[in-house]
C-alpha cells in the first residue's frame, strides 16, 4: 500500500446466512490521506473521492466456484459496490466499459463506472472500477475510486491514479 494511503475500515461481516449456506466478508477500505487533506484545505470539505477497497468472501460449506456461482457473487457484489458509492456522494453513475487485468495467472475482468461529485457550485468527473474473482474456495473483490480533476488549482494524475488502483487490486490476496 503506497505510504500516503491509510485504512479506514477493517470489518468481518455475514451478508448472507441461511440454514445451508454462510456468506462471511472481510473487507478493508483504504483512502488517501494526502489528497484528503489537500481538498479539506482547498475546499473546507471532509470528503474524499480516492478509496481503494478489498474484499474476501468465504461461502460455508465450501464448494468450488462455479461460473454460475461467480456471475451470482459478482453480479450482488457489483451493487453493493454501487451503493458505496452513492453513500460517498457519487451521482450520475453509469457503466462505461470492463478493463481486464492479470491477478497472477488469471485473467479478470473490472467494470469501469463513471460519476459525478459534487462539491459546492461544481459537478466533477470521478472513475470507479470493480472486480470479483474466484481464488480457491473463495472469492476475492477489489475496486476503488478517483476523481477525473479537482477543484480550483488542485491538481490530480488520473492515468496515475488508475496504475496505482489496479496496483493494488492485483496485490489483493
Amino acid at each position: 500500500m503506497p505510504e500516503t494511503w491509510r485504512l479506514v475500515s477493517d470489518e468481518t461481516t455475514v451478508p448472507f446466512d441461511v440454514r445451508v449456506v454462510t456468506i462471511t466478508a472481510a473487507t478493508r477500505i483504504y483512502e488517501d490521506a494526502d489528497l484528503r487533506e489537500r481538498l479539506a484545505a482547498a475546499t473546507d470539505t471532509e470528503a474524499t473521492w480516492r478509496f481503494v477497497f478489498a474484499s474476501r468472501l468465504r461461502i460455508r460449506p465450501a464448494q468450488r466456484p462455479s461460473g454460475a456461482l461467480t456471475r451470482l457473487v459478482s453480479d450482488r457484489a457489483s451493487s453493493s459496490f454501487l451503493d458505496v458509492l452513492e453513500d460517498r456522494g457519487f451521482s450520475d453513475i453509469s457503466r462505461a466499459d470492463t478493463h481486464r487485468f492479470r491477478v497472477g495467472g488469471d485473467d479478470v475482468a473490472a467494470t469501469r463506472y463513471r460519476a459525478r461529485v459534487a462539491l459546492d457550485d461544481r459537478d466533477l468527473p470521478v472513475e470507479a472500477y470493480f472486480a470479483a474473482w474466484p481464488s480457491g474456495e473463495t472469492f476475492l473483490l477489489g475496486g476503488g475510486a478517483y476523481p477525473l480533476s479537482l477543484p480550483g488549482s488542485e491538481t490530480f494524475d488520473p492515468e496515475r491514479g488508475r496504475e496505482e488502483l489496479f496496483g493494488m487490486m492485483r496485490s489483493i490476496r
